[in-house]
């Protein structure tokens, strides 16, 4: 506990922990740009349809690649490949090809959409995932975070058309879809009968996509010749516990008792369980880790207005409160030899369950002396948000953290601020 504390002592700055912590997750992520090769076993196909066998850069990409570095069995130099330069590559349970294509670029976003069903069409070339292979082959793109999807014709491949946008209805804007995949499909499917009622219920995902695709060989008796197996997130559940240390900052134009306490910070046992969903692809380095999570500190404090010997008032305050939060985050982590190091940014929200809030006033003018007993703040609220940043380190089953994080407070005055400082140093457990 004693290095617990020494060590948040020189800490306890808010800008110093935003720069560590920028500065941390800066040097993940450039070492993430620059990683390590990692040659896995596999092959390339040339254009003229010879297969080479060799040692592939896997880098487990969710956006789709258009560059493969590939290097063959017991020689050094290394060849890279753009996707007009061979017709496809395979590494693990993924196949590649190169193709110049059309691809859908509109951007919707929450702020940003678009309202015309007509699609934004630009050519690239790059590497596609084949997702479905055989007879009627089914082939996904991923570039700056849109998917696509594609058809093999040919020796071409069919962009499947489909864009979401708003219209506007009785003063209101609502979601409508192109969804000129579904006669593509009916088209490309068609010699199976009951494919158009299939299609009706079709969303433009990879899921719902290869699924119809299954269907079809079904119909057909058949299998198709490769089907990429889906990629699943994954569940970590496990329990965390740690100590903290809160203190509390007040802000004010107008004059309140509780500005002039001077309160110390408070150390606590803090406890909860979690569970951490790991993403797929890029080596399952992103996560989304959420905790409920109970936190409690307790702080008193206390001034003195002495005019005279005879005249004085003397104020003594105490603020506590017990948190059941709620705590989501993403993750970023990063082998390093045997463990793993991580960075992670997110959101708390918190419900006091709990609730101290005492004013003691004493007050002397001469013989006359009283004693008051009241709130130190009349108005607050049991509801907290904060904003978490934190760093730590994994190895097997046992993870540790340590974490800071700054909420809004409990004062439900307008013109109060407060600031809660938290800094918390915690141990997890996995269950699996």
């Amino acid at each position: 506990m004693s290095l617990y504390l020494g060590f948040i002592k020189h800490v306890n700055n808010f800008y110093s922990m935003k720069f560590i912590f920028a500065f941390v997750f800066f040097v993940l992520i450039f070492n993430e740009a620059v990683s390590q090769e990692k040659y896995l076993p596999g092959y390339v196909k040339t254009l003229e349809g010879d297969t080479i066998p060799g040692l592939i850069d896997y880098r487990n990409w969710d956006n789709n690649p258009k560059t493969v570095f590939f290097k063959q069995k017991g020689q050094d130099s290394i060849k890279v490949y753009k996707p007009l330069d061979i017709a496809e590559f395979g590494v693990l349970d993924e196949i590649y090809v190169g193709a110049a294509v059309e691809k859908e670029v509109t951007k919707n976003t929450v702020y940003v959409h678009s309202e015309s069903s007509a699609l934004q069409v630009r050519m690239d070339t790059i590497f596609l995932q084949t997702l479905v292979l055989g007879e009627k082959s089914l082939l996904g793109m991923k570039s700056s975070g849109k998917e696509n999807y594609y058809i093999k014709e040919g020796n071409s491949y069919t962009l499947l058309k489909y864009k979401w946008y708003l219209v506007e209805q009785n003063g209101k804007e609502l979601k409508a879809e192109n969804e000129t995949y579904k006669r593509q499909l009916a088209s490309y499917l068609g010699d199976c009968l009951y494919m158009t009622a299939t299609l009706e219920g079709a969303s433009y995902d990879s899921k719902s996509l290869e699924s119809i695709f299954m269907k079809y060989y079904e119909c057909k008796d058949g299998l198709p010749a490769f089907k990429k197996v889906r990629e699943k997130v994954i569940a970590e559940l496990g329990i965390v516990t740690g100590v903290s240390s809160t203190s509390l900052s007040f802000s004010s134009s107008q004059i309140f008792d509780i500005l002039r306490i001077n309160f110390p910070s408070n150390y606590s046992v803090v406890a909860g369980v979690f569970v951490d969903f790991i993403l797929p692809r890029n080596d399952r380095k992103w996560s989304i880790y959420n905790e409920l999570f109970y936190s409690n500190y307790t702080v008193s404090g206390s001034f003195q207005d002495i005019t005279n010997e005879n005249h004085y008032r003397n104020v003594e305050g105490e603020l506590g409160y017990g948190y059941l939060k709620v705590n989501n985050m993403v993750r970023f982590r990063y082998p390093l030899g045997s463990f793993k190091v991580f960075a992670n940014g997110g959101l708390s929200n918190g419900y006091a369950l709990s609730e101290t809030n005492k004013k003691t006033t004493a007050n002397k003018f001469h013989t006359s002396e009283t004693i008051e007993e009241g709130k130190l703040l009349d108005k607050t609220r049991r509801y907290e948000q904060g904003l978490i940043l934190g760093l730590g380190a994994i190895q097997g089953r046992l993870s540790s953290e340590f974490r800071y994080e700054r909420g809004n407070g409990m004062s439900d005055y307008i013109f109060l601020g407060v600031r809660t400082h938290r800094f918390f140093l915690l141990l997890n457990y996995r269950f699996n």
